[in-house]
């Protein structure tokens, strides 16, 4: 897979290595000597070998001459054996990077690696993916040559199908895509057509959702003007009913916002009722809608092996924006059941499964038959949704303040008792100090009397 620059590394002269492959070639074709590929370049080489010899600048028009020939030749090597095909191509790259422009070759190469490699068949795609990494990882980050590098890559992906291949390349798309794709300065239609083939690589791996992105990234780069031709309307179609389908898939914005998707109101309007329906709408709303429509009869039959799908994704969705719409965060079994058109006792795996997609939060309560709210997505956000964040801020709003009170009046208690607590402190204080003052002067004379008795019996003794 796509990884840092690299560089090969292959001893010999550009007039060397050229023969050399020209053999190859020819023995791979199995020509006699002088009737071969080697005949036709030979001539050609001569002057570049006196060049070379002279320590003199090569003529890069001659090269490109050499190239020519060997590039137009080289077809031949997807027949090559196993062991031999990376290192002949290795070698035909190294010559191609000594060209004037190496690019007009290099599209040709990736042309001949995208076809099969007729043995062994069954590792040719490894083979191929092998050597148009090493191709890409030749060329400068931002050389615009990698974008047709890329392409091929991502063909020979697709038509192996083999999802091991396009694992490893899922985190380059991931991590990278967008860099190059700027790096690269590509047009619109490059873009799309990029964004295209890696959607169908992915589809052909298994991998849907990945799929259903590149194709509303393609639907992206589709200029206003173009949004109503018949490319741009089935790409649209495309998008949609993939979207429709994905069961993982409840976020239509990136549809909507697309110019080619709101061009569908005329070209295909009954399809594109249904996207308004999945975005704001309940599972009334729908099934209204399919008693009337039939899915068969929907932009070519896009959704007619979707009807199940589609039903379950809509009681999802109702349940979401149930949930988001209910003031008391508290939605009972028995309406959940009327809004979802199953049993009651069936409340409890359609909120579990809501929960598992991610659009609501919450806790079910079995002793209550209820459904508690913590979080639910909305589907749509405007002015009706704005007004009940607005609702809900004045409850929560009004909450805090009666929590505010409650703690001022209790402070405000608090320092009041303290107040009181030190006044009564202080009055016991004084009524104690006064208290013992009294009872000193009622022990003094008490002890005036006694103590001239004392000096009496003392006087009394001499």
């Amino acid at each position: 897979m796509p990884a840092p620059t690299t560089t090969l590394l292959i001893e010999g002269t550009f007039t060397e290595l050229a023969e050399e492959f020209s053999q190859y070639i020819d023995a791979l074709r199995k020509n006699e000597e002088g009737a071969g590929l080697h005949a036709e370049v030979a001539p050609l080489l001569q002057p570049l070998r006196e060049q070379e010899q002279a320590g003199a600048e090569p003529d890069l028009k001659q090269r490109d001459e050499v190239l020519k020939k060997l590039v137009s030749a080289a077809a031949i090597l997807n027949s090559a054996p196993e062991k031999e095909i990376i290192p002949a191509y290795n070698l035909l790259i190294h010559l191609i990077h000594q060209a004037s422009d190496a690019d007009m070759f290099l599209a040709r190469i990736c042309t001949y690696l995208a076809k099969p490699i007729q043995t062994p068949a069954q590792h040719g795609p490894s083979l191929a993916i092998s050597i148009l990494t090493t191709v890409f990882n030749t060329l400068a980050p931002s050389d615009s040559s990698r974008y047709h590098v890329l392409l091929a890559i991502v063909a020979v992906i697709r038509q192996s199908g083999s999802g091991h291949a396009f694992d490893a390349l899922k985190p380059q798309l991931a991590t990278q895509l967008p860099n190059w794709l700027a790096v690269w300065e590509l047009d619109a239609e490059e873009a799309k057509k990029l964004h295209l083939a890696v959607a169908d690589a992915a589809e052909a791996s298994g991998d849907d959702e990945l799929a259903h992105t590149h194709v509303v990234q393609a639907l992206q780069t589709i200029p206003a003007n173009e949004a109503s031709n018949k490319d741009s309307r089935d790409l649209a179609v495309r998008a949609l009913a993939s979207a429709l389908k994905h069961p993982a898939i409840f976020d239509f914005t990136p549809l909507t916002a697309s110019d080619a998707i709101q061009a569908l109101r005329s070209s295909d309007s009954t399809l594109f009722e249904l996207l308004e329906i999945f975005t704001s709408d309940t599972l009334d709303a729908y099934q209204d809608f399919v008693s009337s429509t039939p899915l068969s009869s929907i932009s070519g039959g896009v959704l007619a092996d979707a009807g199940e799908a589609l039903q379950n994704k809509m009681r999802l969705l109702t349940l979401a924006s149930l949930a988001a719409s209910t003031p008391s965060r508290s939605l009972p079994y028995a309406s959940i059941a009327s809004a979802l058109g199953v049993p009651t006792e069936g409340v409890e795996k359609w909120v579990i499964d809501t929960i598992r997609v991610g659009l609501v939060e919450g806790k079910l309560s079995q002793l209550r038959s209820e459904f508690l709210v913590h979080r639910a997505t909305y589907r749509v956000f405007g002015e009706k949704q704005w007004a009940e964040v607005q609702g809900r801020l004045m409850v929560w709003r009004r909450s805090l303040e009666n929590v505010l009170g409650v703690i001022r009046a209790e402070r405000e208690r608090f320092v009041r008792e303290g107040l009181q607590a030190a006044a009564e402190e202080a009055s016991q204080g004084k009524t104690g100090e006064k208290g013992g003052k009294g009872a000193d002067r009622r022990r003094n004379p008490t002890q005036q009397q006694q103590q001239p008795r004392e000096v009496d019996l003392v006087g009394g003794g001499d």
